[in-house]
């Protein structure tokens, strides 16, 4: 069945329920079973929640185990989104406070009590206006009363800079991808506070996802063209190997589980197994593809052995002079659950 992605979306669900014996609401919890055109699995993701603001643009979501909240990023609006364990939605870090730009990827340190955000000045955000110098930022809020403990920022004339997404060590050091002018993994110690440079991979393009090893001696970074290792002491790194047939391109969200990564791609979410080493893919499994609500899916966070993820951040709903789609071609915001284990 191929659903148009200008539905909204109860559009989209009336069309798959039409076509199945699905029940007669879809409500969070539920499965969507129906089987997808070009896909020969069923769909095995379930709706955790929807956020009840069609024009928010999610990129990212976070979680605090501490009172089972999530927080999700709003690259249109500039804020953080909290919904509590009850479901309730509320701003949490308010539009452009503290000069956010788009919230691209978002982090959470729950024992230090720090929620950790890229931020970037582009195209998304509400309001935008191009200038000679695109300005971004690593931002850390206290995790209890959303007020800022320190930011970063990079703002250059002539110069086109952006932290995408970044990973958070127990001992609060952060490792933050750094796109365009510049493809590099910036760190941010916890001891000096100082925001340097730990490596330029070669041949690194559009570094997107970031993720790290249980021990936290390793960093796996998704580029335009594939996975990159990365040694965290030394900033030494290696293009992960992978078979022909399973190129690792056009990756946004990507997280360690279980000595593999779970990768979101375009249409679909992947379980990437690796050798003892880390030098190699040797099997891929697809966990998740073409699901209803995708549009455009980007990353997430992984809660004991469940995936949750973004499934529709419409990116594609911004117009070239910056306007949005109009709300009756918009969908509320999914984030979606996959069991991993």
């Amino acid at each position: 069945m191929n659903i148009p992605s200008s539905l909204g979306l109860a559009a989209v669900l009336l069309a798959l329920l039409t076509a199945t014996d699905a029940p007669a609401q879809i409500v969070a919890g539920d499965s969507v079973i129906a089987p997808v055109q070009g896909v020969s699995h069923a769909i095995e993701s379930t709706v955790a929640f929807f956020i009840d603001e069609k024009d928010l643009l999610p990129e990212s979501v976070a979680y605090d185990p501490k009172d089972k909240s999530f927080y999700v990023g709003s690259t249109r609006k500039g804020k953080v989104v909290r919904v509590d364990a009850s479901g309730n939605a509320s701003d949490f870090i308010t539009p452009r406070q503290d000069g956010l730009w788009q919230v691209i990827g978002i982090k959470i340190n729950p024992t230090r009590r720090i929620l950790w955000a890229c931020s970037f000045d582009g195209e998304n955000l509400e309001g935008y206006k191009p200038s000679d110098a695109r300005a971004t930022g690593v931002f850390a809020f206290n995790l209890d009363t959303g007020t800022l403990v320190r930011k970063w920022t990079i703002e250059k004339p002539g110069e086109v800079h952006a932290f995408n997404d970044l990973v958070i060590t127990r001992g609060n050091d952060a490792y933050a991808t750094h796109m365009f002018d510049d493809a590099a993994i910036y760190k941010i110690s916890d001891k000096t506070q100082a925001l340097e440079v730990l490596a330029r991979p070669a041949g690194l393009k559009d570094p997107n996802g970031i993720t790290i090893t249980p021990n936290e001696a390793t960093l796996f970074v998704a580029g335009a063209d594939g996975i990159y290792v990365v040694d965290r002491a030394t900033g030494a790194s290696r293009a992960l190997q992978v078979a022909a047939d399973d190129p690792l391109a056009a990756i946004d969200g990507l997280h360690y589980y279980r000595g593999s990564l779970i990768a979101v791609h375009m249409t679909s979410v992947r379980r990437h197994r690796l050798d003892d080493a880390h030098t190699r893919v040797v099997s891929t499994e697809v966990l998740e593809a073409d699901h209803p609500l995708f549009d455009v899916p980007t990353t997430g966070v992984i809660v004991s052995d469940d995936f949750f993820y973004v499934a529709n951040s419409q990116f594609n709903a911004v117009q070239k002079d910056g306007s949005l789609l109009p709300m009756d071609q918009l969908n509320e915001p999914a984030i979606l659950k996959l069991r991993l284990k």
